[in-house]
């Protein structure tokens, strides 16, 4: 008899324990969350089947039913700045409290490895670390998940800003959301989602990139590489991949240098499209946000001109995932790299071209350029605070409403005379100036062969010559990988490169990634 109780005891117990886990609330919903303020707002989770779930937050309470999978979701009335503010959540006799909820500004960081660039190995970022006590700026970094199944690294815990935290948060990211801080005086909450190497359709949809016959190659082209791979040949490879690896680890161990081998494109490849969308994107949306903030594109350098579609298309379905469709999207414009790969192709210049078009053609855009903390060696330029600042700068005046200057230099026209080029700009601001001797210009004439070319300021204008172009019909400025460009305006912000010509590119017809 002694033996059933305890068995019944058990069993009750285990029940209740397994009944528990039935209401939880989505799992960027924990202690320290930043929700965004003056809108609704999304929330959402579990609970057990077609059960009344009630919600209550600065003495305002909301129900809502779970669905018969046991989901639920509801929207909360628009909330003042502040906090912290207490949450709490029943359903069924459970319960669900947060005690720490801020409302604030919202912002998404994304992209790849210079958005990715931690705050630690910024320069000053020692510094910055030893001073971080802002408890008014939190983070979350979403684990990256290469693959449906892989082993989760990290978690989505919310994080403040503060010396034992910070060194992990992106550097930009970190520097974007002080600037708005100390102009706001609002909580900021600062959603990390990126990974280096990543080209823009690693964070698209499938369908998304079907929709477009510029874009659809992307897919078919990987899929087809697989089915003709077959899985016994890339087992094979990954089997060969995971040995070269090892040799590669032990001889660095050992002190030697060593060229680290390739992984074989597969459905495990974080590169592969699609890929980072289902295990990373999708576990945010739809979380209300204000708007993102992108540091991307030199995966995409190869395939410039097809950037001109697939970056607007990854824009719109981003504002369609979170119910958000003029939510601001501003980024950063790639930097100055002598990029080896490359050579003297202007990969670079192509794709920044592609970032212009895409600021001048999408609505509620902005572009911060970085031109001047870009780095001849290095892709990964340790300057970030500028960059984060500039973002910082579009962001207060584009959304916020605040009248700053927040960019450079961006050509408007071109007029050509007496064997000259004189070229006229937007975001002027307090005039045009550049750091020593003007450079960065070439111009050609009708052969479309250019050469280098002398460059004045004159009246907020620029005139550019050489004495090898009688008759001109093109300007280029900054356009190259890495350019000694310095035209800028008295605000400090980088002009943007440009064109005035519209020749073809080398990456016009350029559609699909090579495997």
């Amino acid at each position: 008899m002694k033996s059933k109780i305890s068995n019944v005891t058990i069993f009750l117990f285990l029940s209740l324990v397994a009944f528990s886990q039935n209401l939880k609330l989505g799992e960027l919903f924990n202690e320290g969350v930043v929700l965004q303020r003056n809108v609704k707002v999304e929330l959402w989770g579990t609970a057990a089947p077609s059960q009344q779930v009630l919600v209550e937050i600065q003495k305002k309470k909301y129900k809502t039913l779970s669905n018969e999978n046991g989901k639920w979701t509801l929207n909360l009335s628009p909330m003042k700045a502040g906090g912290p503010y207490s949450l709490t959540v029943a359903s069924n006799s459970e319960t669900v409290k947060l005690k720490e909820v801020y409302i604030g500004e919202v912002w998404i960081a994304a992209g790849q490895s210079n958005m990715a660039f931690t705050l630690e190995k910024t320069e000053g970022g020692t510094e910055e670390i030893s001073k971080a006590n802002n408890n008014n700026i939190h983070f979350v970094l979403v684990p990256v998940l290469n693959y449906d199944g892989d082993k989760t690294r990290g978690d989505m815990n919310w994080r403040t800003a503060t010396t034992e935290n910070v060194g992990t948060m992106s550097g930009v990211a970190y520097f974007f959301a002080k600037q708005l801080q100390e102009k706001l005086n609002v909580p900021i909450g600062i959603i990390c989602c990126y990974k280096g190497g990543t080209a823009a359709e690693v964070w698209m949809s499938r369908e998304t990139l079907l929709q477009h016959p510029d874009h659809a190659p992307i897919v078919t082209s990987y899929e087809n590489y697989l089915s003709e791979m077959g899985k016994e040949k890339h087992e094979q490879m990954y089997s060969e991949y995971e040995k070269e690896l090892k040799n590669y680890f032990d001889s660095v161990r050992a002190g030697h240098k060593a060229v680290r081998p390739v992984e074989p494109m597969s459905e495990k490849h974080y590169k592969r499209p699609y890929g980072l969308y289902k295990t990373m994107v999708k576990r945010i949306i739809p979380f209300t946000s204000k708007g993102v903030i992108w540091y991307q594109g030199e995966a995409n350098a190869p395939r410039s001109y097809q950037y001109r579609t697939l970056f607007p298309a990854l824009i719109n379905e981003w504002r369609n995932d979170f119910k958000n469709p003029e939510m601001p999207f501003l980024f950063v414009q790639l930097s100055n790299y002598d990029h080896p790969a490359y050579g003297i192709l202007p990969m670079w210049a192509e794709l920044r071209e592609a970032q212009l078009i895409t600021w001048q053609k999408v609505k509620n855009t902005a572009m911060a350029v970085s031109m001047d903390v870009g780095n001849k060696n290095d892709i990964h330029p340790t300057d970030k605070k500028p960059v984060g600042e500039r973002l910082a700068a579009s962001a207060l005046n584009t959304v916020y409403g605040y009248k700053i200057p927040y960019s450079g230099p961006v050509y408007k026209s071109v007029k050509f005379e007496n064997g000259k080029a004189i070229l006229s700009f937007d975001f002027i601001y307090g005039g045009l100036t550049s750091s020593g001797e003007l450079k960065g210009f070439s111009i050609c004439g009708v052969d479309k062969n250019f050469v280098p070319a002398k460059a004045e300021i004159i009246n907020n204008k620029i005139v550019v010559s050489s004495e090898l172009i009688s008759q001109p019909v093109a300007v280029r400025y900054g356009w190259a990988n890495w350019t000694d460009a310095n035209l800028k305006n008295k605000e400090g912000f980088p002009a943007t490169p440009f064109r005035t010509d519209n020749f073809d590119l080398i990456s016009k017809g350029v559609n699909t990634p090579k495997y």
